[in-house]
């Protein structure tokens, strides 16, 4: 089930084969080019309008993906070409002889094929293309990039060549995806190698979960379990998927090998170490005041002592954070509910939290207290933990909406916020508690870490206290 295409290769220029540089920490990732200097080219235009300076990796995957399911169709090509390709070729000579010096220094590099890129039929002329070949993901890419339509290849071969321009490397897959009732269809997906892991993707089944719900979704984004991800996906090649997650560090050994000696990154530096006498001392730079203003206005949970305050915070930590702040905005002394209130935590600041209405479980009477929190999930229980403090127990965010004056120009991917944390959303911005991402965007489903988690807590109890 190859793809099959004649000898002659479709894009124009083929550049000389290096090896990428994938997993590098954010700010010494190097790119990863196709090696098609047209489709290269347009890739370069695609991404100058998808906002990703300043995020974490994550983040970044994240706005590609979002950018492909907003702008892309699987329909029938309209006929409308989003790029001129008469115009894209007359930047070729200029653009190639760039690209061949920035390849000299080591400014970036082309990906690497690690199957055989294709089998010939001499009898036919016909050569098979193997799914993961640059020229498979540069034919298919192409398309998509100049009618943004497709079909499940186009999705998946426009996904690697953008994370791949980021510096991640980015892989091809393909067999069945079971759907419910059983039945597969012929599909294609990806993973994306991120700090030592091999994620997996389906942005092409997303994309369809966004059609029939009118929001975005991340069904399957970022999942690092393949036993997980082989539930609706049949392998055509198991073995390969097998064998890229048995193997990211030789492949990252492989790639920075390849690297000029005088191209090659500084070794990263040493984590940061706890500072016994400063149980706040890990966090960035921008933080120390709002951890300061938090100890003064007593937010700062014990249970975040000596904890990486840049890394992200957990539901159970999340509700320690909300259970100080209402106490901070004068609320009524809370009894917790029972003790199995919840199977897996009894920790008595969810036990409040939950006895208010602040928090609530994840089902089957689980709480989830190591899980992360995103955006929207963690500004929801805020806004309750407030509403809490005024009325003795939060309700559904609309009295809070209503107290302010929404934004005069709403977040870009307003669309994409849970229905459910909208008003409390709303409220926090107009408060000026919150602030949205670079490209007017809110990203609901993005993370959030414990030192951002302290400053929306400061903020939001100043703010009340102040009127």
């Amino acid at each position: 089930m190859k793809k099959k295409c004649m000898a002659a290769l479709v894009a124009a220029v083929l550049l000389l084969s290096l090896l990428p540089l994938p997993a590098l920490a954010e700010e010494t990732r190097i790119p990863i080019y196709i090696g098609y200097g047209d489709v290269d080219y347009m890739a370069e235009q695609i991404l100058a309008e998808i906002p990703t300076e300043g995020k974490t990796p994550t983040e970044q995957i994240r706005a590609v993906y979002d950018w492909i399911i907003l702008h892309c169709e699987r329909y029938e090509w309209d006929g409308v070409a989003h790029f001129d390709e008469e115009a894209v070729m007359a930047q070729m000579p200029e653009y190639v002889s760039a690209i061949e010096q920035k390849l000299a220094r080591g400014e970036l590099l082309l990906r690497e094929e690690f199957e055989p890129p294709y089998t010939a039929d001499e009898a036919t002329g016909f050569f098979t293309f193997s799914y993961d070949s640059n020229q498979y993901i540069a034919q298919f890419a192409y398309d998509m990039m100049l009618t943004r339509t497709g079909n499940c290849a186009h999705y998946s071969a426009l996904l690697a060549l953008l994370l791949g321009h980021l510096g991640f490397d980015c892989r091809l897959l393909g067999g069945e995806f079971i759907n419910r009732n059983g039945s597969t269809v012929m599909h294609k997906w990806n993973c994306v190698l991120v700090d030592g892991t091999y994620y997996w993707l389906d942005v092409r089944i997303d994309h369809s979960m966004y059609e029939s719900l009118g929001k975005i979704g991340y069904y399957y984004f970022m999942e690092p379990d393949i036993e997980v991800w082989s539930k609706q996906h049949s392998w055509e090649d198991r073995a390969y998927a097998d064998w890229l997650c048995a193997n990211p560090a030789e492949v990252e050994a492989r790639y920075l090998a390849a690297l000029p000696a005088d191209a090659r990154p500084p070794e990263p530096p040493q984590p940061q170490q706890p500072d016994p006498a400063d149980p706040w001392a890990l966090r960035s730079d921008w933080a120390a005041p709002y951890i300061d203003r938090a100890a003064a206005l007593q937010l700062l949970p014990a249970s975040m002592e000596h904890l990486d305050l840049r890394a992200g915070i957990t539901r159970q930590e999340f509700a320690s954070v909300a259970m100080k702040m209402y106490d901070a905005l004068g609320g009524a002394p809370v009894p917790p509910a029972a003790a199995d209130t919840f199977a897996d935590t009894s920790a008595e600041d969810v036990r409040k939290a939950s006895a208010i209405g602040v928090v609530q479980g994840t089902g089957d009477g689980l709480f989830d207290p190591q899980g992360t929190l995103t955006r929207e999930q963690a500004m929801t229980m805020m806004g309750r933990a407030i509403e809490a403090a005024a009325t003795g127990r939060a309700g559904d965010g609309s009295a809070l909406a209503a107290s302010v004056t929404p934004p005069a120009e709403p977040f870009a991917d307003a669309g994409s916020i849970a229905a459910y944390a909208k008003p409390y959303v709303d409220y926090l911005v107009a408060r000026g508690v919150v602030s949205g991402m670079d490209g007017n965007l809110f990203a609901p489903q993005g993370t959030m870490t414990r030192e951002q988690a302290v400053k929306v807590a400061v903020e939001t109890v100043e703010r009340q206290q102040n009127g």
